[in-house]
């Protein structure tokens, strides 16, 4: 693993260096690696309680979830979506991609296998950010916000948000001149079985994304693209299913228990977009 050069310092927004299992700054703040192989960037001050993100449930849930290949076709729809972006052309090596709000790190491991490529994930749960660093030794994980990232501006050539909230202007922040920014979330009837076990009516899924980057001059907005499939779901695969997502809150005990089988829809919607914005050099 080759950590990127563009990680932040929390406190001075200096360039970290890494050396063993510390990364410090210039100005003497300094950040041990965890035994999982994870930094923790994130400051007191940017915690609203005292361990934000997904708890250890759905954590366990969507790793277990995932794992039964049921979002493969979602996986594959993406690797085939960078595939056609050129990102970063002209570089020989060392194009950074980062997954912000990467959870536990299923997209950041399985995504641009092959390539040079250097993958930073960042997440505010500790408890994800662990579990990823465990599983993949090939990227590199913080613990950080996505509201005031550790990271240089105008560095990354990759932006991959898959249905984590995030600040828009701090991904323009951070995107190299011509980088791309890659957004999913869920569409339409997604989800549309479960939540009508639990609410009395369903609304559909609706995002605000793409206008926000049609009316952004530093985002050239590209392409839009949908993707659905039905699913059937039984057993444990079902319960996971419902439990990595905020639906789980909305059940009881025993309704969760009784469920057997359902069939689901999956709908989703990958949004991609281009920093347009010329970053003049200093003079």
């Amino acid at each position: 693993m080759t950590v990127p050069t563009n990680i932040l310092c929390p406190n001075c927004k200096s360039i970290l260096q890494h050396a063993g299992q510390t990364m410090s700054c210039a100005n003497g703040h300094s950040f041990d690696q965890a035994k999982e192989g994870y930094i923790n960037l994130l400051l007191a001050n940017q915690k609203k309680k005292a361990n934000p993100g997904d708890n250890k449930l759905m954590i366990d849930a969507r790793e277990a979830f995932l794992a039964t290949g049921s979002f493969d076709f979602l996986l594959a729809e993406l690797e085939s979506t960078i595939d056609s972006m050129n990102v970063g052309t002209g570089q020989a090596a060392n194009i950074k991609v980062l997954d912000l709000g990467c959870g536990s790190g299923y997209y950041t491991r399985n995504l641009l296998k092959t390539g040079d490529y250097n993958k930073l994930g960042i997440d505010i749960s500790k408890a994800a950010i662990a579990k990823a660093a465990r599983k993949d030794k090939t990227s590199t994980y913080l613990v950080g916000s996505v509201f005031d990232l550790p990271i240089a501006a105008n560095t990354v050539d990759l932006t991959i948000n898959i249905f984590s909230p995030v600040d828009i202007s701090e991904t323009i922040r951070i995107l190299a001149p011509n980088g791309y920014y890659l957004k999913v979330v869920p569409a339409g009837d997604h989800m549309k079985e479960i939540a009508e076990l639990v609410y009395e009516t369903f609304k559909p899924h609706t995002s605000t994304i793409t206008a926000a980057i049609n009316t952004n001059p530093k985002l050239q907005f590209i392409e839009a693209k949908k993707l659905q499939k039905s699913i059937t779901l039984r057993g444990s695969n079902l319960i996971n299913f419902i439990s990595m997502t905020p639906y789980f809150y909305k059940f009881g005990e025993n309704h969760l228990k009784e469920l057997q089988a359902l069939a689901v829809t999956l709908s989703f919607e990958i949004i991609i977009a281009q920093r347009t914005e010329t970053i003049l050099p200093c003079t």
